[in-house]
């Protein structure tokens, strides 16, 4: 799915975001500002969701959904990015990238659940970011989620992107949590399918198989 929205006109903001501004709020080195430069044309706050523009009220921590455009200079943008531009924007974000290609423009969704920390107000604790697929930028746009709230609006939106449904039950945070052990599992699996492929000793190759069916287990578990 693209997960791409038509998002309201009463929401419309269209307003520019200096990248000085997120680099003051967020900090960042040498690494993340040559990552901008070479990736990112531009960002703007394109749309804010909020109870005014959406009619739904506050909820659940959320009050306030930022759908920010980012035009890029590369085909894709780097996860530090990303994390760098949510860190310097404590609402809850909607990240649209646009890419120019041979074809035309293309768009692509992309958020991470995102709250304010239990421990730190000050403090926004983003997951790992999840993608739609590339699509034209003319591809007919989806109504909003339904809900009643803006919490209710902002697990729609997330849980349009993620790979794995909600168990029943369970709650946006716990959600997000397990996709991030089932992200992390992922790579574990694949951690040890390469080890398998390169280990030449055989009876270590034996008991290198047993941890790579136990993993794949694991990630099973986490998926169902």
């Amino acid at each position: 799915m693209n997960a791409l929205y038509a998002w309201p006109e009463a929401a419309r903001v269209d307003r520019r975001i200096p990248r000085d501004q997120l680099f003051r709020r967020a900090g960042g080195g040498k690494t993340i500002r040559a990552l901008y430069e070479a990736q990112v044309d531009r960002i703007d706050w394109a749309w804010k969701l909020f109870e005014r523009s959406v009619n739904l009220p506050a909820g659940g921590g959320v009050s306030e959904i930022q759908v920010i455009q980012v035009m890029l200079r590369a085909d894709g943008l780097d996860e530090r990015v990303l994390t760098h531009i949510d860190r310097a924007l404590p609402r809850q974000t909607w990240f649209e990238l646009v890419r120019n290609t041979l074809d035309g423009a293309e768009v692509q969704a992309v958020a991470a659940f995102k709250r304010t920390s239990a421990a730190d107000q000050s403090r926004v604790v983003t997951h790992e970011h999840w993608h739609g697929g590339w699509a034209p930028i003319e591809t007919s746009r989806s109504p909003l989620p339904p809900a009643v709230t803006l919490d209710g609006l902002y697990a729609g939106l997330l849980r349009s992107l993620w790979p794995h449904p909600a168990r029943d039950h369970e709650g946006l945070r716990a959600h997000a949590e397990r996709l991030s052990e089932v992200a992390a599992q992922a790579k574990a699996v694949e951690r040890l399918r390469s080890a398998v492929r390169r280990e030449a000793d055989f009876a270590r190759q034996i008991e290198k198989n047993r941890e790579l069916r136990a993993a794949q287990d694991r990630l099973k578990m986490l998926i169902i």
